[in-house]
């Protein structure tokens, strides 16, 4: 059986080198996909690591830019 890892934002935030309110924006805006389990006034969320790295993946740079 697979197990699914969920981080927290903190968790998030550490494995990406982000502040955790870059992530929490990240989430709002749709760029990271999380559940939220606490309420709508106070959100807690949940990331999968598949997500996280989906999103490392979909943000991967290949060679250089100027």
């Amino acid at each position: 059986m697979t197990m699914i890892v969920t981080l927290s934002v903190e968790e998030a935030s550490k494995q990406l080198g982000l502040s955790k309110k870059v992530v929490r924006k990240l989430i709002r805006k749709g760029e990271i996909r999380a559940s939220n389990v606490g309420t709508s006034c106070k959100p807690l969320y949940r990331i999968r690591q598949a997500a996280l790295d989906k999103f490392l993946d979909d943000n991967d740079v290949i060679g250089m830019e100027g």
